[in-house]
């Protein structure tokens, strides 16, 4: 009997020796179409893997205990068991600033001349958008497993963490709202100051409301929430001081931007007819849209990086291909008589990666180079930025 139990005992002692598996490397970023379903599998399959990984240490701490212990001295119930006090892991909400593992270089337009500034980012984060507001740049990073984080960096490079965790962020005009949905939410908030001597900031929430899983902020037209699908055409409007009723409009194929002037939005409707090219609108807010006026006809866009100007009078984009920015009078490409006048083409090798620095200043990544266009310069006459735009960001001004 005695062999049979020093027998069993070494087996114990071996088996509890084994190295534990090397945990998985963190995810690559995912798509935006279909992100959010794509983050719930990656979500439940991550509590599957976390609930084996808990059984499969208690299975070995036993064998640990087992093997370790005297048959003779069990230990009593109640008594200490030093493997008891050893902390659990357990997962946590980051509530500090995320760890700086890197810095992108990033173009603020707005600063004459136009100066290169550093935004720090985690090891594994990109920006998805950056904005220059009155106390420094909001910055909208993502995360490697594709949720999204709002976070405040002023001039001394200090950084603060508004929102958290979102599968989509959106930020108004003046920077002093915030939007951003998550798992069937959306959430609208203020942004406030809460010590004037640190700048500490803080987000209010206003409302929160229960949307289709797949639904995104837009962005703000005044005090009112658009909303987006990941999944491609249909837009709907969010009324503030209401609650949300649910009224998609499929025409909207997408939203290009707002005329601040007169709270209309510039978006592409579709046609009706395959063959006819791209259809502009302006749409004014109704249940959920009116179109006020339509042209049809135009260079059609690029999948991304049309922009709206910041007075609402231009609009500009990547012709699809890639081979043509568009520029479009919107003060007359509604009229029959001044239609022509009103779109020029520029012929240049470009990226969907656009932003407009101020009214009158468009800048779009060419060939490695940022080029400055300008609305009512020549057609097809373009300025070299000098900078470089691989891996550069373009701050957008609020």
């Amino acid at each position: 009997m005695t062999m049979i139990e020093d027998a069993l005992r070494e087996a114990f002692k071996a088996k509890a020796g084994t190295a534990p598996p090397t945990p998985l490397n963190g995810i690559a970023d995912v798509a935006i179409r279909n992100a959010g379903r794509v983050r719930r599998r990656r979500r439940v399959a991550a509590s599957g893997f976390a609930a084996f990984v808990v059984m499969a240490v208690a299975a070995i701490a036993t064998f640990h205990i087992v093997g370790q212990g005297s048959p003779s001295a069990p230990v009593a119930q109640g008594d200490h068991d030093p493997q008891s006090s050893q902390p659990q892991a357990t997962l946590t909400t980051q509530t500090a600033p995320p760890a700086v593992g890197k810095e992108v270089p990033a173009i603020d337009g707005d600063a004459q001349p136009s100066t290169t500034v550093r935004l720090k980012l985690p090891d594994n984060g990109t920006v998805a958008a950056a904005y220059k507001a009155k106390d420094g740049y909001l910055v909208v990073n993502t995360e490697a497993d594709g949720d999204k984080q709002l976070v405040l960096q002023d001039d001394h490079d200090k950084q603060q963490v508004l929102v958290k965790k979102a599968s989509n962020i959106a930020v108004a005009k003046g920077g002093d709202k915030v939007a951003w949905a998550q798992e069937g939410k959306v959430t609208v908030a203020t942004r406030t100051t809460t010590d004037d001597k640190t700048k500490k900031q803080q987000l209010t929430e206003q409302v929160t409301a229960d949307v289709p899983e797949t639904a995104v902020a837009v962005g703000f037209v005044g005090s009112d929430l658009l909303l987006g699908r990941e999944e491609g055409a249909g837009y709907d409007v969010w009324f503030s001081g209401r609650a949300y009723t649910q009224s998609w409009d499929d025409n909207v194929v997408r939203i290009f931007g707002v005329d601040p002037g007169t709270k209309s939005v510039y978006a592409e409707v579709k046609t009706g007819d395959k063959d006819e090219r791209m259809c502009l609108a302006m749409l004014t807010l109704d249940q959920p849209f009116t179109v006020a006026q339509r042209r049809c006809g135009l260079p059609v866009a690029a999948k991304a990086g049309g922009r709206v100007s910041p007075d609402g009078h231009w609009l500009a984009y990547p012709v699809d291909g890639l081979k043509q920015v568009a520029m479009l009078d919107l003060t007359k490409v509604f009229d029959a008589a001044t239609v022509a006048a009103a779109v020029k083409t520029w012929p240049l090798t470009v990226t969907t990666k656009t932003v407009w620095m101020n009214a009158t200043t468009f800048v779009v990544d060419s060939g490695g180079k940022f080029r400055v266009i300008t609305p009512t310069g020549a057609a097809g006459f373009s300025e070299p930025l000098n900078v470089e735009s691989d891996g550069v960001v373009l701050i957008e001004l609020l």
